[in-house]
């Protein structure tokens, strides 16, 4: 779901990258059924929620070519126009835990807690390494964590909290935050195992928290992991699971996640069905629900959001211009906001619209 952070380096110390070629897609239009293109600018891993009467949607802010922003926040009142991106974890408020000479923030999520906002993230760590396996050999890198920041408003600033929430027990690290509310208050977290980056496998996990949003009130939980589904299912997730994304619709609990290689065409949007919020959580077997196809202009959707709109529900999610095929560059590749109708048949999700099946 990343950026390749060499490049971005070299492509700032060689000054401003040219603009990025325009995404595919018909604009947002409500009366259309269908992905909509929302924003044609580079938003990596959205996340859109309502707080009061505004929408917010957070990114990843770290890109090719571009000054690097650590979260980006935009606005809008009507989810059709949007204000330019701000800063919302500005390099002083980092956590003390997170590597500010690489910190590499990712896949932002916020939740109003109290009376206070909650962003949760994913950022290298000062100390703690892990060794990764690319295409050029094994090397040793700081690990991901996850985090949390707390604001007195929903765009920020936000500021870190002193002690990532999961992050030692990981040996290979821990992204894609998501937090989820239950009926009653209970709130949970779910993140992904970086298994992947290191020549294992990946897996979703899940964990309560502590009312407050800023600690586990309990042990994490392994949700499921790539490759467990049947073989002719597998075949979409090919090695990763990731962005998981909890919602809770007619009594049943649905786990949206992102499978596949992010920086292709082939990332893909698939969903679990879970017995509760910390699983045990089954492969219906009709994934995946969201995936390129020629009828369709999308080109690797996924790192998807749900927000729960005054005319259902919507799911947010990021596709590609042009398919890098694993070699983003910068002045030619982003990655922009599309949205679609969710619609609930039988009580499984299905993007309206969207892809048939593969």
């Amino acid at each position: 779901m990343r950026s390749a952070v060499a490049l971005a380096a070299l492509a700032l110390s060689q000054g401003a990258a040219a603009t990025p070629p325009p995404c595919p897609g018909p604009r947002t239009d409500p009366a259309v059924p269908g992905p909509r293109l929302v924003l044609d600018a580079n938003f990596p891993d959205p996340f859109v929620a309502r707080f009061g009467r505004t929408y917010y949607a957070y990114a990843t802010g770290a890109q090719l070519g571009e000054r690097r922003r650590n979260v980006q926040v935009i606005r809008s009142l009507d989810l059709r126009n949007w204000s330019a991106p701000a800063e919302a974890l500005p390099d002083a408020n980092l956590p003390r835990w997170a590597d500010a000479r690489d910190v590499q923030v990712w896949a932002p999520e916020a939740a109003r807690i109290g009376g206070r906002y909650v962003l949760y993230f994913n950022a290298r760590h000062r100390t703690l390494t892990r060794t990764e396996t690319p295409p050029s050999g094994p090397q040793v890198l700081k690990r991901h964590c996850i985090g949390a920041a707390v604001a007195a408003r929903p765009e920020g600033p936000y500021r870190g909290a002193a002690k990532p929430l999961a992050c030692a027990a990981f040996r290979d690290g821990t992204i894609d935050p998501s937090p989820f509310r239950d009926f009653g208050g209970r709130r949970y977290l779910y993140f992904k195992d970086d298994g992947n980056c290191c020549g294992r496998k990946s897996a979703i996990w899940g964990v309560r928290l502590r009312p407050d949003g800023l600690a586990p009130a309990g042990a994490p939980v392994r949700l499921f992991e790539n490759d467990q589904s049947p073989a002719k299912y597998d075949d979409w997730e090919w090695r990763v699971v990731e962005a998981p994304t909890m919602v809770r619709r007619g009594g049943a609990y649905i786990l949206l996640y992102s499978g596949n290689y992010f920086g292709n065409k082939n990332y893909s949007v698939g969903y679990r069905v879970c017995a509760g919020p910390l699983g045990p959580c089954r492969d219906p077997g009709d994934n995946p629900i969201l995936w390129s196809h020629r009828a369709s202009p999308l080109i690797g959707p996924g790192s998807q959001s749900v927000l729960a709109a005054r005319t259902g529900d919507l799911i947010f999610f990021h596709g590609w211009n042009r398919d890098p095929d694993a070699h983003e560059v910068a002045g030619v590749h982003k990655r922009c906001l599309y949205v679609a109708p969710l619609e609930w048949v039988r009580g499984r999700p299905r993007v309206a619209g969207g892809t048939p099946q593969p």
